[in-house]
């Protein structure tokens, strides 16, 4: 496991410390990003096994996130608090879990697809 990246796309400086420690203490290399600026480096890298994306971000969404990881076959799994964002994101070709959320259900979601 400690060779497995997962990027933490999150802007809530809080819940990306919670996430990166939880990921951490699984086991996993955690890298994180505020913003898709950010992530999209940090993918430029070409090391990143996982993303873990919240779906708002400030000054835009996570799609792009999402469609520069598809493009590299990164999996990732979406998050999301906002209700419009939910409606979008259920029965949508991503893994998504709605906020707020039990570290169980992400570590669960996590070992499955780096599995």
């Amino acid at each position: 496991m400690a060779d497995q990246h997962i990027l933490i796309v999150e802007d809530d400086t809080d819940l990306a410390i919670v996430l990166t420690q939880v990921l951490e203490m699984e086991g996993y290399r955690v890298s994180a990003a505020s913003r898709r600026v950010e992530a999209l480096a940090v993918l430029g890298q070409g090391d990143v096994d996982l993303i873990v994306a919240d779906s708002v971000l400030r000054g835009g969404n996570g799609d792009d996130i999402a469609k520069a990881a598809g493009e590299r076959a990164i999996p990732v799994i979406m998050i999301s608090g906002e209700p419009g964002r939910i409606a979008r994101l259920r029965g949508g070709p991503l893994p998504f879990i709605e906020k707020p959320f039990r570290a169980t259900e992400l570590i669960q979601l996590v070992s499955q697809l780096l599995a």
